[in-house]
């Protein structure tokens, strides 16, 4: 028995289960705010190992690698039976390996290149657990949230996630600027330590309200052979095809650049961890006013097309990081506002997403898009900062005098041509009408041996 309800939830207390959902994002973004990529980066980049275009790769691409096991999520889901049960388990988990990772960043080990091995290790791992519990989520939403106010819900979610976010993202950066200012005597680890470890806590708070929530008793693990079958089913529909191809193409182009869009700050024009996080802050305030909005205009209009518009926006923002000298640093905050489109895919993609998805067994849809997407980030990162350091070697002989632009540069001006092209990827997706997601989603679950919801 659940803690709302017992049987189908009724239309009540799926919008009980909604606003639960609301506050769990927002509790999970706070948590993640605190926790952000940025606040092990930083820590990586101090302990001033070699090669440390690679290593921040490295750092931002070991979870999307692992996350490349999402795709044996169903399977995982029938062991223990329940999707909400295995969600809880794997959220919760995830936060509790994030109190290893301050005292890693601390250099209790002694070798800084076996330090920076660890902290990638332990960040991979709380980012898998959270990747299998997540493609559960979607999977369990998608059956508390009819399909007509499936934009709108999902825009007013991305509106709490993001002001929780940009909140805690702010008050962390305060506290490390803070910390090292008023305790230079004091090891910098502390600083960064600190947000983390209540980042965690918030982490598994956010845990609650997914408890509270009702699962829908109405789906049903498929058999562990039927399971089998279904994670490659989603690499035989052309239509999901499209949609893959499309967000591989972006991911990979998006990681490309990501080794060169944290260091170019940190390296070349000298910014604070405060001032990023400053401007991310100021691009989620942008993405907090606009997801709502963008998800009525996609029940109305459809996905695709506030995709379209976002897309260009988005790649955009690699041209103000080619203005921005340390003469001129202020053209860095044109990216940043420039990446409040963001929330056009942030809103869109999982709608899509799931009106692609057959009911049922939509898992396996959900988890093939985001671990085949997560491994083209990976990758593109890995390499990504392979390339800026070899390029960082190599560039005076490639011809530097002759092209006018520096490696950071030209990175720049590269990721923003690709990404452009990710338009293309775009058109050719076809977004079913409303009544044939119905027909899709009926056809879903024959296919799989699994009875309607």
């Amino acid at each position: 028995m659940d803690a709302l309800v017992q049987g189908r939830p009724t239309v009540v207390r799926r919008g009980i289960a909604r606003r639960l959902s609301y506050w769990n994002g927002a509790l999970w973004a706070i948590g993640n705010g605190l926790v952000s990529s940025t606040l092990i980066v930083y820590p990586a980049m101090d302990l001033g190992a070699p090669r440390i275009g690679l290593g921040v790769g490295l750092i931002k691409a070991a979870p999307q690698l692992a996350g490349l096991l999402r795709l044996g999520t169903p399977l995982l889901i029938r062991r223990l039976g329940d999707r909400k049960r295995f969600c809880l388990v794997m959220y919760f988990a995830s936060g509790l390996m994030l109190f290893a990772l301050p005292w890693t960043a601390a250099g209790w080990i002694a070798s800084k290149g076996m330090a920076l091995t660890a902290i990638v290790g332990l960040w991979c791992l709380y980012h898998l657990l959270e990747y299998l519990a997540t493609v559960a989520l979607w999977s369990w939403l998608a059956d508390l949230v009819p399909q007509p106010v499936r934009g709108r819900f999902i825009g007013r979610r991305e509106r709490w996630m993001v002001a929780g976010n940009a909140g805690a993202m702010l008050a962390a950066g305060l506290f490390t600027w803070g910390w090292h200012a008023l305790h230079p005597e004091m090891p910098r680890w502390i600083g960064y330590a600190i947000p983390a470890v209540l980042g965690a806590w918030l982490l598994m708070a956010a845990v609650v309200p997914l408890a509270l929530m009702p699962a829908v008793e109405a789906w049903q693990p498929a058999r562990a052979g039927v399971a089998l079958r279904s994670i490659l089913a989603p690499f035989a529909d052309r239509r999901f095809l499209r949609l893959l191809a499309f967000g591989s193409w972006f991911s990979f182009f998006n990681g490309l650049t990501q080794s060169a869009q944290y260091m170019y700050p940190y390296r070349v024009l000298g910014m604070s961890l405060f001032v990023i996080l400053a401007l991310q802050t100021l691009m989620r305030c942008g993405q907090w006013l606009l997801s709502p909005t963008l998800g009525r205009l996609a029940d109305r209009l459809g996905n695709r097309p506030i995709m379209m518009m976002a897309v260009p926006v988005v790649a955009s923002g690699l041209l103000f990081y080619l203005l921005a000298t340390p003469e001129r640093p202020w053209w860095l905050v044109g990216a940043w506002v420039a990446w409040v489109a963001y929330a056009g895919l942030n809103v869109c993609l999982p709608s899509l997403l799931l009106k692609l998805s057959p009911r049922q067994s939509d898992t396996p849809y959900i988890a093939a898009y985001f671990a085949v997407t997560g491994l083209c980030v990976a990758v593109s990162m890995t390499f990504g900062g392979w390339a800026l350091d070899w390029l960082a070697l190599n560039w005076p002989r490639l011809g530097q005098s002759a092209w006018g632009l520096d490696y950071y540069q030209f990175a720049f001006l590269f990721g923003w041509i690709t990404r452009t092209l990710g338009l293309l990827f775009l058109l050719t997706i076809i977004e079913p009408a409303s009544g044939e997601v119905g027909i899709n989603r009926a056809v879903g679950h024959l296919a799989v041996g699994t009875r309607p919801g």
